[in-house]
């Protein structure tokens, strides 16, 4: 039994000390990243609800000097950052690992995600706190020198995981995305050192700000399953939307790649007139990670299907640019948004609890992880009571998903960083 146990765990006590470390380290720094995008979305908000006309200005300058300095100069911090985290556990090349996962990585994304949200970016903070946490703690590689390869990868989703525990504080959501999305080809046995220092990462939140929830308390709330067939249509609805948004990302990327800085330059500011636009329509409502706009939904505040519209090719386009920047949230108030819509549908359940389903569905339908879907909306409303329907809606929306699209996006996107490896 110790012989089993020695090799699935360091050997070293200041494997463990450093791992401490990386994990105060992780809830500090994304703690401090989550503030200063707060600040940077309601600045912008603010702005733009006196004077819209302004995005039509601010947006595109913006989204010019971010994708251009990101592709010539950090090319590595573009997007969400979790591919950048998949294709790091797939690569053999220890090379390219140092490339995308670096202590000067996550800084860049930090800078660029402050920016980004400045200008008036649909994007959300998950993915870059996951792709910064990873970078924490593969940074703290060059204490621990671990050679061995189960140990590097699990360090590496073992960041992912404290990256998305820390920015929405939902511990399980953290562990199962780390094994379902960044750690596939990982061997289960680490599932097992990812569970006790994501704990620990927890824990250290937990006490650094507090434990309240993300999004609000929906405990209370209650679904009958003899009711669960009529959360079927919902489900199917969300997976298409989220299966074609995943095929057009991946479309319009590969439509948009140039090695010509004219032709950047230019895509880059049609897309940033684009997003200018949804802004200047919206009143800056379609900015930042959507997750004012999930809170009020869930106080029965009603958007509006335009608002559905415009968030939903708002994330598309600013996804699709590469800008440095994430889609949980922002997916999360589309599905909240959708649930909103299609809740007078359903007289015998609570609105409230139809909008979590619909964020769900269409978060497993765009990500396709539905167990990190189900868990991490769950906890971030603290309704893990409704673990059962959640489960039903998640499985359909991914099933939907993947016969529009069959490669979950995160690893069609890691496939560009994989092939640097020369594998």
């Amino acid at each position: 039994m110790r012989r089993y146990l020695s090799h699935q765990f360091p050997n070293e006590i200041k494997t463990y000390a450093s791992l401490l470390l990386a994990s105060i380290a992780s809830v500090v720094i994304i703690t401090l990243f989550l503030e200063v995008s707060d600040y940077a979305q309601h600045s912008f908000k603010s702005l733009i609800g006196t004077a819209p006309y302004l995005s039509l200005v601010i947006t595109p300058i913006v989204f010019v000097g971010i994708i251009y300095i990101a592709k010539y100069y950090c090319h590595y911090v573009q997007g969400s950052g979790i591919p950048q985290l998949i294709a790091a556990t797939d690569s053999r090349n220890k090379g390219i690992r140092e490339q995308l996962l670096s202590f000067r990585i996550a800084l860049g994304k930090i800078g660029f995600i402050f920016l980004a949200m400045l200008g008036g970016a649909p994007i959300g903070i998950e993915g870059p706190s996951i792709h910064i946490g990873g970078s924490i703690f593969y940074g703290f590689n060059r204490l621990l020198k671990l050679n061995r390869k189960f140990l590097i990868h699990a360090l590496i989703a073992i960041g992912g995981s404290a990256g998305l525990i820390v920015a929405f504080n939902a511990p399980i959501a953290g562990v199962l995305f780390a094994y379902e999305e960044i750690g596939r080809k990982l061997k289960k046995q680490a599932l097992v050192l990812i569970a006790i220092v994501s704990a620990v990462v927890y824990w250290f939140a937990v006490i650094y700000r507090g434990n309240s929830a993300y999004l609000t308390d929906l405990s209370s709330h209650s679904f009958d399953l003899t009711l669960i067939w009529q959360l079927v249509p919902l489900a199917i609805i969300t997976g298409v939307l989220g299966g074609l948004f995943s095929k057009l990302t991946l479309y319009l990327i590969n439509k948009f790649i140039s090695h010509s800085r004219a032709r950047v330059i230019t895509i880059a500011l049609f897309l940033g007139v684009v997003i200018a636009v949804f802004n200047y329509l919206s009143q800056g409502q379609i900015a930042g990670s959507g997750r004012d706009e999930v809170l009020q939904i869930l106080n029965n505040k009603t958007l509006g299907l335009d608002f559905v519209v415009m968030k939903y090719f708002a994330t598309l386009t600013s996804f699709a640019s590469t800008i440095p920047g994430g889609v949980f949230m922002p997916s999360i108030s589309i599905g909240a948004g959708i649930g909103s819509e299609a809740a007078g549908f359903y007289t015998q359940t609570d609105a409230q609890v139809i909008i979590v389903m619909a964020m769900i569905a269409y978060l497993s339908a765009v990500v396709r992880a539905p167990l990190t879907a189900v868990f991490v909306i769950l906890e971030m409303t603290l309704s893990l009571h409704l673990l059962i329907p959640g489960l039903v809606v998640a499985f359909i929306a991914n099933f939907i998903s993947k016969q529009i699209f069959t490669q979950p996006i995160y690893e069609a996107l890691a496939d560009s960083y994989i092939k640097l490896t020369g594998k």
